[in-house]
Order: C-alpha cells, then sequence, then structure tokens
C-alpha cells in the first residue's frame, strides 16, 4: 500500500491539540502512520490550511430529518414525546423506504459538516435499526446505534423487542427512566450497566422530567439510574443539586445539547459546573427537526454559556470545548481507539479549515477562532475514514 502524504499545514495534534506548526499527517490504508512537522518531500499541499480531528456527534435524531423546523415554539411534551408527539406522529407517516431516505439524507449531511461518527438513538425497535444500517451502508461515517423498543417497559414484548435490537445496534436508549420499575432498573444493571452493550440514557432533560421522577419514586432520574450503571448519559440539562457529585464519582460521560435543549426551552446545562467538576463531556447536537448537525455553532455556544453561567472568562478554555466535541465523543461512544484525535493508530479523520478565510484571518489563537469564529463555510477539506469526501482548495 502506498502512503499519502499531507504537509505543510498549520495541525492540531493528539488529544491535548497541540499547534503544530509546518506539520503533516502520513496515512497508509486510512489509517494514521506518522505525525509531526518539517517533512519536506512529496505531498498534498495543505498550506494555508488548520487541519483538526473530525467531529463526533454524540447525541442525534437522525430521522427528524424530513421534520425540519416542524416544531419550533412547541413545548418538548408537545413535540416530541411519545406517543402522540409531532415527531412519532410524522415518523409514523413515513414507508420504511422514506425512513431510511430521511436517515441517509441527515448522515450525508454530517459528512458535509465534518463529523466522522454519531450516536444515534434509534427509534422503531428493530426495523428502526435495520433502517439506520440500510441507511449508513457505504457512507463515510459511523453511526453507533442506541435502539429502543417500541412499547413501555411494562408490556409484555419489551424483553423479546430488546433483544431484537441488541442483534444489530451497539446498546439500548432509553427516553424515561420513570417508566421503570426499581426491579427492571436492577435487571437493567445486570444486564446491560458496563458490562455489554451499551446503555444511554436520557437523563434530568427537563424539570417536568425530574418532578415526575421524584413524585413516582422519591429520587431523582439521575439518581434512580445511576444505579444501573450506564455508560451514558444524555442531556442533564436540570440536574438536582445532589446530581453533579452523583456523577462526577461515577465518572460517567455525560452528552450536552444546548442549542436543542435552549430552542426547547428546557434551560441549558450547567456545562461549567461539569467541566470544574472533571465529568467526561461531549457534545450533540439532538434532534434534527430542531437543530442543524453543525459542531463549529454547538462548540460556540457550548463555550459561551458556559463562561456566561460561571460569570468567568476563564470558566473554560477553547482548547477544552475541542476535545470535548472530538475525543470527547469518541471516549462517549466507544471509539476512542480509532477516532478523536490526530496521531498515529487513528483513522485518517480530519477537517481542513482556510486560514485565510474572512472568518480566521488575523487570528491571535487559532484554538479560540476554531471555537467561536469557524464555520461550514471555511472547510476546504473533510477526509473521512481515510477518504476525501470534501475537496475546495486551490491547487
Amino acid at each position: 500500500m502506498s502512503t499519502t502524504i499531507y504537509k505543510n499545514m498549520l495541525l492540531l495534534e493528539g488529544e491535548d491539540l497541540r499547534l503544530r506548526r509546518d506539520g503533516f499527517l502520513a496515512v497508509d490504508s486510512g489509517i494514521i502512520v506518522e505525525a509531526g512537522t518539517g517533512y519536506t518531500g512529496d505531498g498534498i499541499d495543505m498550506t494555508d490550511a488548520i487541519v483538526l480531528p473530525s467531529f463526533v456527534n454524540a447525541h442525534t435524531h437522525l430521522a427528524d430529518h424530513c421534520l425540519k423546523d416542524a416544531a419550533v415554539g412547541l413545548p418538548t411534551a408537545v413535540a416530541v414525546s411519545p406517543p402522540d408527539g409531532i415527531k412519532y406522529r410524522g415518523l409514523a407517516a413515513l414507508s420504511q423506504e422514506e425512513l431510511v431516505d430521511s436517515l441517509r439524507a441527515a448522515l450525508r449531511e454530517m459528512v458535509s459538516c465534518g463529523i466522522a461518527a454519531c450516536g444515534e438513538f434509534r427509534e422503531g425497535g428493530a426495523t428502526g435499526v435495520a433502517a439506520l444500517r440500510a441507511a449508513v451502508t457505504d457512507l463515510p461515517i459511523r453511526a453507533v446505534c442506541f435502539g429502543d423498543a417500541t412499547v413501555l417497559p411494562a408490556d409484555a414484548s419489551y424483553e423479546g423487542q430488546i433483544e431484537a435490537v441488541l442483534e444489530t445496534a451497539e446498546g439500548i436508549g432509553i427516553g424515561d427512566i420513570a417508566r421503570y420499575t426499581d426491579d427492571q432498573i436492577t435487571q437493567l444493571a445486570q444486564r446491560y450497566g458496563r458490562s455489554g452493550p451499551q446503555l444511554a440514557v436520557h437523563t434530568a432533560e427537563t424539570q417536568d422530567a425530574q418532578s415526575a421522577c421524584r413524585a413516582r419514586w422519591g429520587e431523582s432520574e439521575v439518581a434512580r439510574i445511576l444505579a444501573a450503571s450506564p455508560d451514558l448519559l444524555i442531556h442533564m440539562t436540570c440536574p438536582d443539586p445532589s446530581d453533579f457529585e452523583a456523577v462526577a464519582k461515577a465518572g460517567t460521560p455525560i452528552v450536552c445539547c444546548s442549542r436543542t435543549n435552549a430552542l426547547l426551552a428546557d434551560g441549558l446545562p450547567p456545562i461549567d459546573r461539569y467541566h470544574t467538576l472533571g465529568i467526561p463531556l461531549a457534545m450533540g447536537t439532538d434532534n434534527m427537526m430542531f437543530t442543524s448537525p453543525d459542531m463549529f455553532r454547538e462548540m460556540d455556544w457550548f463555550s459561551r454559556s458556559a463562561r456566561a453561567a460561571r460569570r468567568r472568562a476563564d470558566a473554560i478554555d477553547s482548547r477544552s470545548v475541542i476535545r470535548y466535541a472530538t475525543a470527547g465523543g469518541a471516549r462517549a461512544l466507544g471509539l476512542h481507539e480509532d477516532l478523536g484525535s490526530l496521531e498515529p493508530g487513528k483513522a485518517a479523520c480530519f477537517v481542513a479549515l482556510d486560514a485565510r478565510s474572512i472568518n480566521l484571518r488575523g487570528t491571535h489563537n487559532v484554538h479560540d477562532a476554531i471555537v467561536h469564529r469557524a464555520g461550514l463555510q471555511d472547510i476546504v477539506s473533510v477526509v473521512a475514514w481515510g477518504s476525501e469526501v470534501i475537496d475546495r482548495r486551490n491547487r
């Protein structure tokens, strides 16, 4: 196999995203085999490009692509709650072919945004998972699937549906932990919690959900699900005061979806507290019906809201924000051996930005510029899993 060299770049190398001027990447069979500086041989000239790892969108609902902007201005319960929310009624009206088409369109849009992997909450039981697998075929993106049953946990067919989901999904996704009894949570812990298929749970997404769980079970959604040792907590927009230390002690990753939470008026996740406590963080753009899969926008919102909440300009740093959008997502989805950073042994997945663009020209800090100024219009190249899928460079 021949080695491809990408040279003369501003390279954000390794998981610490250290800036390397005159950087290069050597790629063989889709894998980075060398990274460094000072290469002077033949290769693909990336002069004036800032190269960072591809993004990992750690929480998505992709089928909503066909329902873009169908419920803006409506509360969460009306817009996306099963079984009668606008989202569920819209998806129920789709044929299997239309569902696959919607998912594939969403995946293609994410590829164009420099996203190499996503964590997809797939409704519809085994049929929904099958649609995702059909949609992602031949696309340069990896979809980690958290499947859900079409019935509630109390239904006699629930366990059978979950078993069918797990034949092809990486894990199961839970939307409302209050619907699970204590015995069912114990079963989750025994069967899934960090010992096999991944368990990802929508948790503390809204105040109403937290209140309903406390009223029924006497404790928060977070306290209940931590007993099952989940692999991933989604949203965490409205935690109880006691939830912070509990999650920090457990070390469970949180995926924040700031823009969607804000648009639905559920609040903003307390990112500054999670960051200060050292809780592993990742970002997701959530429902396609509300939010574009633009991780530049997500990083900008993430950074500004964290600083505003603490009323401290140094509450978070841009290098950490980029890491949460790349390596943080890869770790949250169990993809960190392949993705999340640009270093030998990782897949060749990266985004190149034009440092001469009107947005980025004249910056004094590359990391800050990526988080607060860069946008999709600045992308000149995307390499996904070793293949160049976008090339807008002037050669």
